[in-house]
C-alpha cells in the first residue's frame, strides 16, 4: 500500500491525493492510519484539507467529512473538484490592489532569510513539529515553534525556524539553489540543501539565529544578527 497516499504543503492547508487505482475501503484504511500517526498534528486544526484523485461517491465523501471531524477534529474538508469551482469563482472577484511594502516594511524579514523569497505557495506551520512528523510542500516552510529530533521539514524552497531545529530539514528539494535554512536555534541532526547532505551529530544549541545557505558549492552556516 506504499504510495498510495499522498500529503502535501499547500497554500492555504493540505493536499490529500488518493491513488486512482486503489479501491475505497483500501484507501480509506490507509488513511486512517496516515492520520492517526499524526493525529497530534491534525487534531483540532485550522487546516483546510482537500482530498484529490480517487472519484468518491456522495455517500464516501460524507464517510470520510466524518471521519476527519469525528476522529480528527478537522472540519474543512473539499474535494477537488470543489476547490476547482471555488478557486474559479474567486478568480472573477475583483480585488483591490495590494499595496506594496516599502522598502524598510520588509528589511528584518529579508535579513533574517538572507534574502530567500517567499512565493504563493509557502505554508506556516504554528506550532512544534513532532518526531515522526513529516511536513512537506512545493514553496517555502515557515514553523513558528521547534522542529523535535524525528522530525523533519522538507521545502521545495527556503524553510524558516522560529524556534530550535533538531531535527532534519531539506531546503530545494526540487533542486533549486538560491535556497537558505534560517533557525533561532540550528542544531539539526541532518541538514540538506539542494543536493548537499550536512550531518550534525554533536553539535550544541546555539547563542543566536543562524542562517545555513549555499557558497561555491558548499554548505556555509553563519550568525544572523536582526536589528
Amino acid at each position: 500500500m506504499q504510495g498510495i497516499i499522498t500529503f502535501k504543503g499547500k497554500e492555504k492547508g493540505l493536499e490529500i491525493y488518493l491513488d486512482e487505482r486503489s479501491t475505497y475501503p483500501v484507501l480509506r484504511e490507509e488513511l486512517m492510519e496516515k492520520l492517526k500517526k499524526n493525529q497530534d498534528f491534525f487534531r483540532d486544526s485550522d487546516t483546510r484539507v482537500v482530498i484529490r484523485g480517487k472519484k468518491l461517491s456522495e455517500a464516501q465523501r460524507k464517510e470520510l467529512r466524518r471521519v476527519f471531524s469525528m476522529d480528527f477534529g478537522i472540519r474543512d474538508v473539499i474535494y477537488g473538484d470543489e476547490a476547482d469551482l471555488m478557486r474559479e469563482a474567486e478568480l472573477k472577484i475583483e480585488k483591490p490592489p495590494v499595496k506594496k511594502p516599502e522598502p524598510d516594511e520588509y528589511r528584518e524579514e529579508v535579513e533574517l532569510v538572507s534574502g530567500a523569497y517567499f512565493d504563493a505557495q509557502s505554508i506556516f506551520i504554528n506550532h512544534t513539529v513532532r518526531s515522526g512528523q513529516r511536513i512537506e510542500c512545493e514553496g517555502d516552510i515557515v514553523v513558528l515553534g521547534d522542529v523535535n529530533p524525528g522530525g523533519e521539514v522538507i521545502a521545495g524552497g527556503s524553510i524558516a525556524v522560529f524556534g530550535r531545529l533538531r531535527g532534519l530539514a531539506h531546503a530545494g528539494c526540487s533542486g533549486r539553489k538560491d535556497v537558505c535554512v534560517a533557525a533561532v536555534n540550528m542544531c539539526p541532526k541532518q541538514l540538506r540543501l539542494s543536493g548537499r547532505v550536512v550531518t550534525f551529530p554533536d553539535r550544541e544549541e546555539t547563542g543566536g539565529p543562524e542562517v545555513a545557505e549555499m557558497r561555491d558549492g558548499k554548505v556555509v552556516i553563519r550568525p544572523v544578527s536582526v536589528k
